[in-house]
């Protein structure tokens, strides 16, 4: 009985759950971003931080494929199961979901080794040079080498990765069950241990092979693929051994339940898949943008006209630094989506209409009031960030990262933004229009590249994107409006008040470089500080100006009246 108290306990706790497992994504992703720094310096030069960068982005998208819903699913059956004390069946859907995941990750597996070659020619620049002229390691008049060799490292360097697309989806079924279970501080601390162990193994064996055995540069790029798979067994290990504390009081209870458990395996799988299904298609059309990008960038910046070099460092920037920075206001998405959906599922059953309507303007107000100055600060703070965190070889390259930075800040907001609108339309049970706008999306953005590229060049990607996903984002809207009666006029409103903070934004950061706060070309330790206090002031003015609208205060219920009251008092 005290075990089943735990676990009602743990329920009641969902919100504070679901912040706890945002608290770890900011973590891991902070982790994640700051690593670079050195890391950047182990790559050595654009093309290894391109290579690295195109093959994390191929294992991250067919990641999202591969295990995108079924966690979800897991976490769903088993507290369903759990809090009916049938918990025999919760021990299944276990077993089930880490066999799935190991067929699921072994496809994927070599499904990558298979295709590495094709994939390898398709991904790397191609022009009358290989990669090291194109970077300036050679001459304009040296004699034309070949990219074969260039080719054969990508290809190493994808297979290296594919092994982390066996072993990251059993750990993501591992942690669908501790999920399930309420367990959010096991399943957060799993993350964040993730990526420390990841970070240390790659920055600690590249900078040995570099400095100590004094191999290649592009070593740094083998161990950082290599990392990822390493990383997830340990990460595994981890959860193996939360499961001694866990698994024989879960056994116990399965021994000594009343009620007859499901022991249907096959009604229990095709369970699994039904609620997966939905988020394994949003994923494949949601998460197809950055494939979208990779496939038609090379082809379309040649045909715009630019150069082999100048292709390497735009790939580079873009599937490297850009991506990580555009990382950062992306994390909103998951964790206020979990935050908030159990609430909007809650009122759904009991059909609030009112609370639903409620609880997505909430949720919605609450992302744009968060992600818009954050989008906002990739853009005026394009060059010191970059600066800072992802120096280029050639200084003069900062100019040309931080200006493809500017316009990648646009499509971070979109990449913060729609995902809470799919969230939001799946838990309402829009799950069949959402992806029937997902594909749409995706045809205008798959139309769009490649003209866009011809045209605009590195522009054209957001531009397709800004077009596709600003469709996607009306739409969504438009259904939920349409559908629960959601009035968007107070979201305008507040959005208007956000643009005005952003302004003040934008002008405080103009009067710190002014006085010399410009956060680069002076070292990284004096770009951090000035950084730093440009950064503050500039987010304390629209933290300020949304403050005297009010705006803060009603989106966090925060009642200053009554804090004062608490100030004077104590």
């Amino acid at each position: 009985m005290s075990n089943q108290k735990a676990i009602s306990n743990r329920k009641q706790s969902i919100i504070t759950g679901a912040l706890i497992s945002s608290a770890g994504i900011f973590v891991a992703k902070f982790i994640g971003l700051f690593y670079a720094v050195p890391f950047n310096t182990l790559l050595g030069n654009e093309a290894n931080v391109a290579m690295y960068g195109v093959a994390y982005n191929i294992y991250s998208y067919l990641l999202n494929i591969f295990t995108a819903g079924f966690p979800f699913a897991v976490a769903t059956m088993v507290a369903k199961y759990t809090s009916k004390g049938d918990y025999r069946t919760s021990l299944m859907i276990r077993k089930l979901s880490t066999l799935v995941m190991i067929c699921f990750g072994a496809f994927a597996m070599l499904l990558v080794i298979l295709f590495s070659s094709p994939l390898a020619k398709l991904v790397l620049p191609t022009s009358d040079v290989g990669v090291a002229q194109a970077i300036g390691y050679l001459k304009p008049a040296t004699q034309i080498v070949s990219t074969s060799a260039d080719i054969s490292t990508m290809r190493l360097v994808l297979i290296l990765i594919s092994f982390a697309l066996f072993f990251v989806p059993v750990l993501s079924a591992t942690r669908g069950f501790y999920q399930g279970l309420k367990e959010m501080e096991v399943y957060a601390l799993s993350q964040v241990l993730e990526q420390i162990a990841r970070v240390a193994f790659l920055l600690i064996l590249s900078a040995i092979a570099i400095y100590v055995f004094h191999y290649g540069h592009v070593w740094s790029v083998y161990f950082g693929v290599i990392s990822t798979s390493v990383a997830a067994i340990l990460a595994f290990l981890h959860l193996k051994f939360y499961d001694r504390k866990t698994m024989p009081t879960m056994r116990k209870m399965a021994k000594e339940q009343e009620i007859v458990a499901n022991t249907d395996r096959k009604a229990i799988l095709q369970e699994l898949v039904m609620i997966a299904m939905p988020y394994l298609f949003s994923a494949i059309l949601g998460y197809s943008d950055t494939i979208v990008n990779t496939v038609f960038l090379k082809n379309g910046l040649e045909a715009h006209g630019n150069t082999g070099q100048e292709i390497v460092l735009i790939t580079g920037c873009i599937n490297y630094g850009v991506l990580k920075l555009m990382s950062i206001p992306m994390i909103l998405a998951p964790g206020f989506s979990s935050a908030i959906i159990p609430h909007i599922t809650s009122a759904l059953a009991k059909q609030d209409y009112k609370q639903i309507r409620k609880n997505i303007r909430d949720c919605f107000d609450i992302v744009l009031y968060i992600g818009v100055p954050i989008s906002f600060c990739l853009f005026i703070y394009a060059k010191p960030l970059y600066d800072i965190l992802f120096p280029p070889a050639n200084p003069g390259d900062l100019e040309v990262c931080a200006e493809i930075l500017k316009w990648f800040s646009i499509e971070a907001l979109f990449s913060t933004i729609n995902p809470v609108i799919t969230a939001l339309m799946m838990a309402v049970g829009q799950r069949k229009l959402c992806i029937r706008f997902q594909v749409i999306m995706v045809s205008i953005k798959f139309i769009l590249s490649y003209p866009m590229l011809y045209f605009f060049g590195y522009s054209g990607v957001v531009i397709s994107s800004m077009i596709s996903m600003g469709f996607y984002l009306i739409m969504g809207m438009y259904s939920l409006a349409h559908q629960y009666h959601v009035n968007w006029k107070y979201t305008l409103h507040k959005f208007f008040i956000i643009v005005l903070g952003c302004t003040v934004m934008f002008l405080l950061a103009w009067l710190c470089e002014l006085i010399g706060l410009k956060g680069y070309g002076q070292g990284r330790m004096i770009g951090i500080v000035q950084l730093g206090v440009s950064g503050i002031i500039a987010l304390g003015g629209y933290i300020v100006l949304t403050g005297i609208f009010q705006l803060p205060q009603t989106l966090f219920h925060i009642d200053l009246n009554r804090i004062k009251k608490k100030v004077k008092r104590g």
